[in-house]
C-alpha cells in the first residue's frame, strides 16, 4: 500500500540520516538464493545485506509477532519489481526494495536497514490486525501498536538511536502523555504532506516529516514498547496486544493491569511516571543519555 514507503522516509529521514550507507552499489546479474525465510533475488552485492535483513525480520516476526512460520520473498527493485508487496504463487508476499544508495539521477532510497522495519509493518497488518478502512496509517488496530510492531523490528543503530532521543525527552519531561498517545493517529496523518525528496513511481516515495510530533511518536513507540517487554516478561507483547484488540479489550486498561502497579490507584497519568522513572532506571537509557545530540 502506498502508505508503507511513506512510513519508511519519515522514520529514517527524520531521525536517522547519519546511518545511511555511505556508498551506493551499482546493481548487476540478478543472484536468486534460497533461505531460511523463502528467497532473495537481487544483484550479487546485494545478497548479504538482503539475507541479513531477511532473517532479522524472520527472527523478529517469530518473536515480536509469534509468527514461526512466516515465509516472504526479497526482490531488487532495480530488477524491474515495481511494487512493494506483490503475492507469490504459494500466497507468500515478496517484498521489493531499492537497495542502492542513490536511485538513477542521484535521488536517495531508504537505507537497507528500514527494510525489517517495512515487513514488521506488513506482517503485523497481514497476519495480526488487517485493515478494513481507507484512509488510515495502517491496520485496525491504533496507529501506535501498528507502529510499536514496526519498531521492534528495527535493528541495534535504530533501536539506539529512538533510545537517546526518549532519553533526551524524558530528561526534559517531552515525552508524549500517556493519554494523547494511546488516542493519537500518526502525527503524520495530521499534517498536510512536506515536499517529496524523491519519487521513483506511485508505490515509492521518500519525504521529510511533515509534523513535529512524528519524531517524540516514533521515540515513545520505541521506550513504550521496551517498558512493556520489561514489565511483562515478553517481546511478544504486540501479539498479545494485538490479540486482546481482536477480541475488543481496552488496550489501556490491559496495560495499566499489566504495568506492574499494586497499589490500586492504577491511572495513565501513573503510568506517564512510572514510564518516565523507568526510563531513567534502565541501563540501555543511562548509556543513550551519554550522546546528548540525540538522533
Amino acid at each position: 500500500m502506498t502508505m508503507t514507503l511513506g512510513r519508511v522516509a519519515i522514520a529514517l529521514v527524520a531521525l536517522a540520516p547519519s546511518i545511511a550507507p555511505a556508498h551506493a552499489a551499482q546493481p548487476g546479474a540478478m543472484v536468486i538464493r534460497k533461505a531460511s525465510f523463502g528467497h532473495v533475488e537481487v544483484a550479487a552485492t546485494a545478497v548479504e545485506t538482503a539475507l541479513r535483513e531477511g532473517r532479522a525480520a524472520q527472527a523478529a516476526a517469530r518473536d515480536v509477532l509469534l509468527l514461526p512460520h512466516v515465509r516472504f520473498g526479497i526482490t531488487a527493485r532495480s530488477h524491474g519489481k515495481a511494487r512493494w508487496v506483490s503475492i507469490a504463487s504459494n500466497g507468500s508476499p515478496i517484498y521489493s526494495w531499492a537497495f542502492e544508495n542513490t536511485a538513477p539521477g542521484g535521488r536517495p532510497v531508504p537505507p537497507s536497514h528500514a527494510l525489517r522495519h517495512e515487513i514488521g509493518h506488513d506482517l503485523f497488518i497481514r497476519h495480526l490486525v488487517p485493515s478494513s478502512r481507507e484512509g488510515q496509517y495502517g491496520g485496525d488496530a491504533p496507529d501506535w501498536l501498528d507502529e510499536m510492531a514496526a519498531i521492534a523490528f528495527e535493528g541495534t543503530d535504530v533501536t539506539a538511536m529512538r533510545r537517546r532521543e526518549a532519553a533526551r525527552l524524558a530528561r526534559s519531561g517531552s515525552l508524549i502523555p500517556m493519554d494523547r498517545f494511546l488516542t493519537m493517529v500518526h502525527p503524520e496523518l495530521t499534517e498536510s504532506p512536506a515536499s517529496a525528496v524523491a519519487s521513483d513511481g506511485p508505490a515509492y516515495r521518500i519525504r521529510l516529516a511533515a509534523s513535529s510530533d512524528t519524531p517524540r511518536f516514533y521515540a515513545m513507540t520505541r521506550a513504550f514498547y521496551d517498558y512493556l517487554v520489561a514489565r511483562t516478561g515478553s517481546p511478544a507483547v504486540v501479539a498479545k496486544l494485538a490479540d486482546a484488540f481482536r477480541r475488543g479489550e481496552r488496550l489501556d486498561a490491559w496495560v495499566l493491569a499489566r504495568s506492574g502497579q499494586r497499589n490500586g490507584s492504577a491511572s495513565l497519568g501513573a503510568l506517564d511516571a512510572d514510564l518516565r522513572s523507568w526510563i531513567q532506571s534502565d541501563a540501555r537509557y543511562a548509556v543513550a543519555t551519554g550522546s546528548p545530540n540525540g538522533g
